[in-house]
């Protein structure tokens, strides 16, 4: 310890002064030399140095910065002109590239790099307006309509189009940097104006235009369908969540056909790269370093644009809830397209989902959970029918059980809401929320377990007597949380294979692990069957002495068998694919023809690589996590033949084509029993029977590569090596169908000339 009067001074070097050399020869030859994945560190070279490396006042870390001799005014202002004319073509151009940044900000690029780099957006906004009027290039009118009055009513319906998305992706979740950057840098989007200044403007600009005769028609058709695409665009995205009550697409409809003729007349336009500038950064409130400008093609933009439109004309489909399962289904496929929507129309959907504590704007947040519970474990049961409301007398086991199913809604509603929502984050960020979601069910199932306790008393259920067992009781809340739980555990595990966590050498062990999930999910669903049975045999037999609402109870058992026989078929699917597959990677893999990660054996063991899949489970209860050398037996088959093993695949993709025939048979939805017609969700249901379809050729092509297997086996004599050649398609390729079913392409090796 130093007295506090005193400084430690650090002792100046005293040596010969430094030498600069070029030592970029040196170091690339060192690099070379280090393997994939090796660190070299200097255990003396800490964060503090690391930090006191930067160089404050350099170019590249400091966008103020201004070099010596520069001028202060021409650092920071661009000699552009924004009062200048321009020629029809340079304004297609500049609405083009405006267009083009502005996507660039939706797949989330900072405002910094796309639309904060226009000269002209900067001259709007900066400083602040105070009135639309305000709001002009130079604070002054314009001597040219095309750029005072055409150019302007663009740039501000642009202007107010981004206000709108950025007001409603930060209300909702998304990742910062990583979906979307709200960042503003000390700017407003205009968000203090009203809606009907930007649709004056644009119709005074489409006025204006019509009546001009000194233009090429193609030109004014090309900057018509431009402001028109504006003023739709802006209309569109105005409805935000009143669609729950407009139920128009109309505005998206038309974005969509204005888009054909932008498209065309791309052409058209005479880019104006001096228009935007890099030295506004300078003006921007920001602490990151500079950084480049992003520039988007025009095909790129304008496709994102069709996308966004089409997604938000289908996700209005979905808005006529016709059950949780349905709901589930249609939110699920939706955003499981390839590309992801956009982030505006995933924060868009996640406040449709439940807004005011209520489901698609009508359903509560309770009927929509209790709807789940009948649909799997408790049809036509008194936890679900007992209302605290109508029942007033506090020593009435109905007001009790009401009591205690409300502090179930309090404590369950928000995480089941939540399962749904969190398909709306990007498929990283949905995997990884799944991986702690899991454990926090594993907590409630245990908490609903002590619930049903006290409900089975309370409720009077009496036990079902198995042969050579002790009774057993039903367990209906706990049940549900496990099967949601389960649920989840399977989506971890496939979406795995989709965002290629897993390498080759692994995949033999991961679909096996899919496959024991897979049976423990379907005994579940058999025990939850079991007790469905009996309560449907106990409600007829006092049918008889209590008779009323009969035909709403068979209803709803009804549901409630049709929605296990669903999910069963289903599981069975999953499966039966997960067998075939993992058999398959197993001959693979014990004749060393499949392909491993460089890094693989080097830098890991089988046993290190299972421990780190498997830590999102290590906290799970039940299932109870497989021991590793357990999974490395059944994972490996041992004591299997080849012949064995492939025959078994053989089987297993047969029954999963059936299963998944039966699946696509069903159909995505469950339909309403009482056999009134519904507005099925036409798109939806497509994209459902597309990713049906896709597996099914997955199944078709992994029984292509079986055979090729069993070929080449009964080819191979005295144990020589089998003359394949095996590569794994990646995710997004053509020989990918499916991105939860990796199936190897084999085939014969070529001979070296």
């Amino acid at each position: 310890m130093l007295p506090n009067n005193e400084v430690r001074v650090p002792r100046p070097r005293i040596g010969q002064p430094a030498v600069p050399r070029d030592i970029t020869a040196e170091f690339t030859e060192a690099a070379s030399k280090l393997n994939t994945g090796q660190l070299v560190k200097d255990e003396t070279f800490t964060l503090f140095e690391a930090v006191g490396a930067l160089e404050i006042m350099d170019s590249k870390m400091d966008s103020g910065y201004i070099a010596p001799g520069e001028n202060l005014e021409e650092a920071l202002e661009d000699n552009y002109d924004v009062r200048q004319p321009l020629a029809p073509e340079q304004i297609v151009g500049l609405m083009d590239q405006l267009l083009c940044h502005e996507v660039a900000w939706h797949k989330g690029h900072p405002l910094s790099q796309t639309l904060f780099t226009s000269i002209y957006l900067d001259r709007l906004l900066w400083p602040v307006p105070k009135t639309i009027e305000d709001a002009r290039f130079d604070r002054v009118p314009s001597e040219s309509p095309l750029v005072g009055l055409v150019l302007r009513a663009y740039c501000l319906a642009l202007v107010k189009a981004c206000d709108i998305v950025h007001a409603r992706v930060a209300t909702e979740y998304y990742y910062e940097e990583e979906d979307f950057v709200s960042h503003l840098y000390n700017r407003n989007l205009l968000s203090a104006f009203d809606m009907s200044h930007f649709h004056r403007l644009l119709d005074q600009a489409t006025a204006w235009l019509a009546e001009q005769t000194d233009i090429d028609q193609k030109l004014k058709d090309a900057i018509r369908c431009r402001l028109a695409f504006r003023h739709q665009f802006l209309s569109a995205l105005d409805q935000d969540l009143q669609v729950l009550e407009t139920r128009s697409t109309v505005n998206f409809e038309s974005c969509l056909s204005e888009l054909v003729p932008l498209k065309e007349s791309v052409p058209l336009g005479k880019p104006m790269p001096e228009a935007f500038s890099l030295k506004i950064q300078r003006k921007l409130a920001s602490t990151v370093p500079p950084r480049p400008m992003v520039n988007l093609s025009s095909e790129d933009a304008l496709a994102h644009l069709e996308r966004l439109c089409k997604d938000a004309i289908d996700m209005q489909q979905m808005l006529d809830y016709t059950g949780p399962s349905n709901f589930k289904t249609a939110v699920w496929t939706l955003l499981s397209r390839k590309p992801q929507p956009s982030i505006y129309i995933r924060c868009l959907l996640q406040a449709l989902i439940v807004s005011n504590f209520n489901i698609l704007g009508t359903v509560p947040v309770k009927d929509f959970l209790y709807g789940e519970l009948a649909e799997l474990v408790l049809p036509a049961s008194l936890l679900l029918e007992a209302n605290i409301d109508e029942v007033e007398v506090p020593s009435d086991p109905r007001f009790q059980i009401a009591q205690k199913m409300d502090g179930f809604l309090k404590r369950f509603s928000q995480p089941f809401v939540d399962t749904v929502r969190c398909a709306c984050l990007n498929r990283c960020r949905l995997r990884r929320t799944l991986c702690h979601t899991i454990v926090d069910w594993d907590n409630l199932q245990m908490e609903a377990e002590e619930l049903d306790l006290e409900l089975r008393v309370l409720s009077a259920e009496p036990p079902l007597q198995f042969p050579g067992g002790e009774p057993t009781w039903s367990f209906p809340l706990s049940s549900w949380a496990y099967h949601q739980k389960l649920v989840q555990f399977r989506l971890i595990l496939q979406m795995g294979f989709e965002l290629s966590i897993y390498s080759p050498e692994e995949l033999p062990g991961m679909y096996w692990y899919l496959s024991h999930i897979c049976s423990t999910h379907l005994g579940h669903i058999d025990r939850i069957r079991t007790f469905t049975v009996a309560a449907r045999k106990r409600d007829l037999m006092a049918a008889g002495s209590r008779p009323g609402n009969s035909a709403q109870k068979a209803s709803a058992f009804h549901r409630s068998f049709h929605a296990l026989e669903r999910l069963t078929t289903h599981i069975i699917a999953v499966d039966a694919f997960a067998i075939a597959l993992h058999a398959l990677y197993v001959v693979l893999a014990r004749h060393k023809i499949l392909p491993t990660a460089s890094s693989a054996q080097a830098y890991s063991t089988d046993r290190l690589r299972y421990e780190i899949r498997m830590k999102p489970f290590i906290p799970i209860t039940l299932p109870e996590l497989v021991p590793y050398d357990e999974y490395q037996r059944e994972a490996a088959l041992e004591g299997d033949s080849d012949a064995t093993i492939l025959e078994r695949a053989s089987k297993a993709v047969a029954e999963a084509r059936k299963a998944w025939e039966a699946n696509l048979a069903n159909g995505a939805f469950i339909e309403d029993p009482s056999g009134t017609k519904s507005t099925s969700p036409k798109a939806i249901k497509e994209d459902w029977n597309r990713d049906a379809k896709d597996t099914m050729r997955a199944c078709i092509g992994t029984s292509l590569t079986i055979e090729t297997v069993k070929k080449a086996l009964a080819a191979s004599t005295d144990g020589k090596p089998l003359n394949l050649e095996v590569t794994v398609p990646e995710v997004g390729t053509k020989a990918r169908w499916h991105d939860w079913w990796v199936v190897p392409q084999v085939s014969e090796k070529k001979s070296k000339a």
